[in-house]
């Protein structure tokens, strides 16, 4: 991996476009961003280790047993919510840009990685493995099932953010809700933290080709 630089006008673009080749372009986000990722980087495996413990896993298996053990803990009624109809207002992709004042950020960091398959990107992170952020391994498990369900591939990671374009997205509310089920599994934050209940995230998950995931 290879920390470069980046405009923030075509970022996300180069981004999207880098999806299909095997050298592809990671926004990363701020120099602080960088620093915290050669940080985890440090305590790496190696990615080749990474992607090779993630062959073991059964994602759509994990996702479900997350689900429920979710489902014992909350409040389902409070948690789901009820169906708003699918988001007018759906966000867009989030590192180049400063998450106070919204302006693109001058000095943006991405990173150039070499890999045939983009679902091998966190193994080349070392993303993950605090707090409830899934381990790299489970991180790499869960975005190949991703990424042949819906064509979600990765294209922003930060040292808490990841961000993907996806050209496949679910068309209806129940396949919106199973799908929000699964992002809920996988990063608790978006809900509790952000929008709430399943069923708002449901709805800008719907007819919608980028995903964001926080962990605190």
């Amino acid at each position: 991996m290879k920390f470069i630089n980046l405009d923030a006008t075509n970022a996300y673009d180069k981004a999207i476009k880098s999806c299909a080749k095997d050298n592809k372009t990671i926004v990363c986000g701020t120099d602080e961003d960088r620093s915290y990722i050669e940080e985890a980087l440090q305590d790496s495996l190696g990615h080749k280790e990474i992607i090779k413990a993630s062959t073991a896993i059964n994602a759509k298996k994990w996702l479900v047993s997350q689900q429920e053990a979710l489902q014992n803990e909350i409040d389902a009624s409070t948690v789901i919510g009820s169906w708003p109809g699918e988001s007018t207002a759906k966000p867009g992709f989030t590192l180049a840009s400063d998450i106070m004042t919204g302006a693109p950020i001058e000095d943006l960091i991405g990173a150039k990685i070499k890999t045939d398959r983009n679902w091998k990107v966190p193994a080349y992170f070392n993303f993950g493995g605090w707090n409830n952020c899934p381990a790299a391994e489970i991180q790499c498990a869960i975005w190949k099932h991703w990424q042949q369900e819906y064509g979600a591939k990765i294209v922003g990671v930060s040292n808490d953010v990841i961000e993907a374009y996806v050209s496949n997205p679910p068309s209806t509310e129940e396949e919106a809700m199973a799908l929000a089920w699964q992002h809920y599994a996988y990063c608790n934050d978006i809900v509790d933290q952000g929008v709430e209940t399943v069923a708002k995230l449901a709805s800008v998950l719907i007819n919608h080709d980028c995903w964001y995931f926080w962990w605190d």
